[in-house]
């Protein structure tokens, strides 16, 4: 790789995100490079993680500013010690969830201040910022159902009720309009291979740009 290359991925519960990061990075290290990392947010560093374990607690609730705080800590020590790392190093980051999923969930869904949020993630980011973002767009419906037929035990955020999952959603719907250049937005209601292949195609498209 002549440069560093950032992917993330975003989306609500259940909408198959997580699963596409995984498909991609097999994709790139079988057939592009195997300079490629998967990590994650909240999380990808043995300090993020144990942040993430509190966060996905049923049994601990916090408030809005208290959780936003535990994220902002998590991220960064994950952007301080790992994607920078990387970054320097020329290597192809996926990223299952970032920066959006604050606004999504902090601003849209818990009604905190966007200019606040934007402030305290300029501190973390400095100049890093995603060369691709996959929104994958869910209802709650269908969310529900993959949701359910998952195997690992449920956290706090898969049993959020209708109207939070819609809010939450409508979320991300809105960050897409208004970052439309920056995010591209999959129909997660279609089979796994069709989106794999749409996020293939996209990535091979802007990586060869980019390099």
């Amino acid at each position: 790789m002549k440069k560093p290359f950032f992917i993330c991925f975003e989306g609500v519960e259940g909408s198959g995100k997580s699963t596409q990061a995984k498909l991609l990075y097999k994709f790139i290290k079988n057939n592009i490079t195997k300079k490629v990392i998967l990590t994650r947010e909240p999380g990808g560093t043995a300090f993020a993680e144990k942040i993430r374990n509190i966060l996905l607690d049923n049994k601990i609730k916090n408030s809005p500013l208290t959780e936003f705080f535990l994220l902002m800590a998590a991220r960064n020590d994950h952007v301080v010690n790992k994607i920078n790392y990387y970054l320097k190093k020329k290597f192809i980051i996926i990223c299952d969830r970032f920066f959006y999923s604050t606004l999504a969930y902090q601003h849209y869904l818990e009604g905190m201040d966007k200019n606040f949020i934007y402030n305290i993630q300029k501190k973390i980011f400095a100049n890093i910022h995603p060369d691709i973002t996959f929104l994958i767009d869910l209802d709650k419906k269908e969310s529900k159902k993959r949701i359910n037929n998952r195997t690992k035990k449920k956290n706090k955020f898969d049993k959020l009720s209708t109207y939070h999952f819609n809010k939450i959603r409508n979320g991300f719907l809105k960050i897409s309009k208004i970052y439309k250049n920056k995010i591209t937005l999959i129909n997660g209601s279609k089979s796994l291979n069709e989106i794999q292949n749409e996020i293939n195609k996209k990535t091979l498209k802007v990586l060869n740009v980019r390099h």
